[in-house]
């Protein structure tokens, strides 16, 4: 959660209409609302040439006043990069991290809003975080959408952070595979629910317009190989197990999974529906699995 962003924020009365996540995507704002463990709401607007305030004001205003929400950014509105982790206290931490990376991102330190997890690395080597920076300016009007409209923010989250709570923890690791239309591949690999390793491919933001012909004729060569890369990391680099099973949310999944079990990839499987909500179809995972993830059976933090 980008906890500094959120510090401070005036709250409204919360109401008793269930809880929401909205997901600011790449073109769509989506807005997902689950009681129990059953979606109740699911709404999506389109944007065009970064014009999401006005598709985010339709949706917060289709949401009760007092509302509680938690907003997922799309990797759009954030970046991502992976430090040693200094030897300082969380506040000096969120402090010093603008200026440690202020040479790896593209926004000026004195614009950085950044938050930071820890990842799980073998003994022998250096404590590693991974931190997400933002822009302060930019956030300040996201927040202020939110509060304009009377609803309860209670964390603002990266996608990243998110993927690992749509598997059952298990204690080996399980890669995963997603790709949303327009977006580079993201692929993690985590064990006991935690993420151990995430990174996004280059050039296959296109891969959901591929025909299943030319998917099963070549088009999946380069994915291949960065999974296969992504797995040597993580044996010899961070001295893990083998990864024991990939899954795959993406559109044409199943076909996906096929060729990667022919090429020589086992234990492919289709990232199925998630404990949050059984009845939601593949083509709904795709669109709202960050919310459903925010929202889901693994717990969401609460506000600082």
């Amino acid at each position: 959660m980008l906890r500094k962003i959120i510090t401070g924020i005036s709250r409204v009365s919360a109401s008793h209409s269930g809880l929401f996540a909205v997901y600011l995507g790449s073109s769509t704002v989506s807005l997902t609302q689950i009681k129990g463990n059953k979606t109740v709401l699911r709404r999506q607007t389109e944007f065009t040439s970064g014009e999401w305030q006005a598709a985010l004001r339709v949706l917060l205003s289709v949401m009760p006043a007092g509302s509680r929400l938690h907003l997922v950014l799309a990797p759009d509105f954030y970046q991502l990069v992976q430090l040693d982790k200094p030897e300082l206290t969380e506040e000096e931490m969120l402090q010093a991290l603008p200026w440690q990376v202020k040479d790896l991102v593209s926004i000026s330190p004195e614009d950085i809003v950044a938050d930071y997890i820890d990842l799980p690395v073998h003994t022998a080597q250096q404590a590693k975080i991974n931190v997400v920076v933002a822009s302060l300016n930019w956030l300040k009007q996201l927040v202020q959408q939110v509060t304009q409209a009377g609803q309860q923010l209670l964390t603002i989250q990266p996608e990243e952070w998110l993927a690992a709570r749509l598997v059952t923890p298990a204690a080996h690791a399980t890669m995963l595979v997603i790709h949303q239309p327009e977006q580079e591949v993201l692929i993690q690999i985590v064990r006991d629910g935690v993420l151990y390793f995430s990174r996004r491919t280059r050039g296959l933001g296109r891969l959901h317009l591929y025909s299943e012909s030319e998917l099963r004729s070549g088009e999946l060569d380069r994915l291949q190989l960065e999974l296969q890369r992504s797995m040597d990391y993580f044996e010899s680099q961070l001295k893990q197990a083998p990864v024991r099973d990939i899954r795959i949310l993406m559109q044409k999944a199943e076909v996906v999974a096929d060729v990667l079990v022919q090429t020589g990839f086992s234990r492919v499987e289709v990232l199925g529906n998630t404990a949050i909500d059984t009845t939601l179809n593949l083509h709904q995972m795709i669109t709202s699995w960050p919310a459903v993830a925010v929202l889901g059976s693994a717990g969401v933090e609460q506000a600082v």
